[in-house]
């Protein structure tokens, strides 16, 4: 067994887990659970309606929308941002995918999980099928996040280094737990949905970049359903499966993650560890993007200072940066070709910061990734090395360009201490909001995203959720 493996056969984690959320109330949750809970649930939702015409999301409309069966072709549930209904399943995913294709949705730093939309297109369905308050929605959307990070805590490094999905391995376990609650199973019925959930879990990382990746979150969204569904019905699992399946995943286990909110009696909310993006891709790659956004506000100053006569960045003869391994582990990518390579390109984002100012949705699309060669260009001026010491959300980069008198050339060197978004520097109330703004506008109307942000901020006010989707859709 692997050193870095800790087992306590004797224990059952998955059940402590599954007893405590069965019985857990809303009554309970602390009130800063509560509110980050409702931050995430508007964030998600920004998320699903800003890609949801993205292509990813409207080929999978077109293939499950196009099969003539009776089950598929039920106008049962809202697809976001879209004015045709469509069956449960249906629905599930494809809000799911849309949910994820940006890469803009939230992410838990500590295991890299984007853990709300998997539960949130779960539960979104399943409360206009079945009515559902919105305490009760507030409760089973944490608990499916709650446990979402608790596998992923539990995993540790390996699972994502060897090459397994985090969000779509663990997102069944999420949507699973988060059913499960909607649906009040007791401790058994709750621990047999992750037992299902966990012999369905999978996702590989290899997708990144392309459509299948999307589907991730869509599926996790379908199969924590169907656990949970066949749990309610007596249908068993074994005892300790989330431990079972933790030693098949990953080398670097710590089953005692698993339970820790239960052992610790709710004192380590992993939700107040969640953090929004303010640019749509990879969080690694967030604090160059402040880095090189900071850098095009600098010599900005500095070209208008100097009669404005050449952009900087036809000065510019290299960026060096130092970052943490994990952001050239995902990363990576060079001269991206699509919006879902630019995701996962660090040289990407860091050029559009620098050379446009800007790093939002429109910086990421199809036509800067392919046709900007200004963009190219810079991406190949970018050299990168690594650092353990580095934090996640920490940068350091060094700008070499040709300065307006003299020879040779000159330095100025930035520091990204915290990016923006982390827990460190956390985005504000404003900036989700205009977040969810620039998303939803567009898609639905400026009159219903206003009434969408105003009910996820009264959300435990809610008689039934249902009225919230209804303000999804154009």
């Amino acid at each position: 067994m692997d050193n870095k493996t800790k087992t306590m056969d004797s224990v059952d984690h998955t059940f402590k887990l599954a007893d405590f959320l069965a019985r857990l109330n809303y009554d309970q949750l602390p009130r800063e659970v509560i509110e980050q809970a409702k931050r995430s649930v508007l964030n998600a939702l920004g998320c699903g309606l800003g890609s949801c015409h993205a292509s990813p999301a409207t080929k999978a409309i077109k293939a499950l929308l196009s099969s003539n069966t009776t089950t598929q072709t039920n106008e049962e549930c809202t697809i976001l941002g879209h004015r045709e209904r469509t069956s449960f399943d249906t629905a599930v995913m494809v809000n799911g995918i849309s949910i994820t294709t940006a890469d803009y949705d939230d992410t838990h730093l500590r295991t890299v999980i984007h853990p709300s939309g998997t539960p949130l297109a779960a539960l979104l369905s399943w409360a206009e099928m079945h009515p559902m308050s919105g305490k009760d929605f507030i409760l089973a959307f944490v608990a499916g996040l709650e446990t979402q990070c608790a596998v992923g805590n539990a995993l540790g490094p390996s699972h994502y280094k060897d090459g397994w999905h985090i969000t779509g391995t663990t997102g069944h376990f999420a949507a699973a737990a988060a059913i499960s609650k909607a649906m009040k199973l007791d401790s058994a019925q709750f621990a047999a949905a992750l037992g299902h959930a966990s012999t369905m879990a999978g996702g590989l990382r290899a997708m990144f970049g392309v459509d299948s990746k999307t589907l991730h979150m869509g599926r996790g969204a379908q199969n924590g359903i169907l656990a949970a569904r066949l749990a309610a019905q007596g249908f068993g699992s074994c005892t300790r499966p989330i431990e079972s399946w933790l030693k098949l995943v990953s080398t670097t286990v710590d089953e005692s993650r698993v339970s820790a909110l239960a052992e610790e009696g709710g004192k380590s909310w992993q939700i107040l560890e969640n953090t929004f993006k303010p640019y749509p891709c990879g969080i690694v790659i967030h604090p160059l993007i402040d880095g090189c956004l900071e850098a095009h506000r600098y010599f900005s100053q500095d070209a208008v200072a100097a009669g404005g006569k050449e952009p900087f960045h036809m000065k510019l003869a290299s960026i060096e940066a130092v970052v943490n391994p994990q952001c050239v582990r995902l990363c990576s990518v060079r001269h991206p070709q699509t919006q879902l390579q630019t995701i996962f390109s660090l040289y990407h984002g860091c050029a559009v910061g620098l050379v446009h100012g800007a790093a939002g949705p429109a910086e990421f699309s199809d036509e800067v990734a392919a046709q900007d060669a200004t963009v190219r260009a810079v991406r190949d001026k970018i050299n990168v090395t690594t650092d353990d010491k580095v934090r996640d959300d920490e940068a350091y980069l060094t700008f070499k360009y040709k300065p307006a008198q003299g020879a040779g050339l000159a330095e100025k060197s930035f520091h990204v201490e915290h990016a923006t978004g982390s827990v460190a520097r956390p985005m504000t109330i404003e900036q989700l909001e205009k977040k969810f703004s620039d998303q939803a506008a567009p898609v639905i109307g400026a009159q219903k995203t206003k009434a969408v942000i105003e009910s996820c901020w009264k959300l435990e006010d809610t008689e039934d959720i249902v009225h919230l989707a209804r303000l999804l859709v154009p």
